[in-house]
């Protein structure tokens, strides 16, 4: 589980909108924790059955790590070895909520994309 000083930095940036080169910093040094607690609660959102709330903590997640990268973009790199749970994650959610289809990507300036693709009937 990630330290305190992870969840003040989620915090800041989710309360007031910034993301500094310090909290870019603590990303970094906590990457793995960070990830492996974020997938789980949207792994265990899936499994009660809260798909939306799933998609949203996901949605985030990304939304955070993409605004690190902009302040210190070798966090895009800490993404490599965790394409293969994240593809894992995604693929059980778009299955949860109907979605016949989704990609990932990883590149700078971006950060991490995810995409889910619906039928159109």
């Amino acid at each position: 589980m990630p330290d305190r000083e992870v969840f003040n930095v989620v915090e800041t940036w989710e309360f007031q909108g910034e993301m500094t080169l310090e909290m870019a910093r603590v990303i970094d040094q906590n990457f793995d924790e960070l990830l492996k607690s974020e997938l789980g609660q949207v792994d265990k959102l899936l499994e009660d059955d809260k798909p939306e709330a799933a998609f949203a903590r996901l949605t985030r997640l990304t939304s955070f790590l993409n605004t690190g990268v902009t302040k210190l973009p070798s966090i895009i790199r800490r993404l490599e070895k965790w394409v293969n749970r994240i593809k894992s994650t995604l693929n059980a959610l778009a299955k949860k909520i109907g979605a016949n289809g989704f990609s990932i990507g990883i590149a700078v300036p971006v950060g991490v994309s995810i995409d889910l693709s619906f039928p159109i009937t």
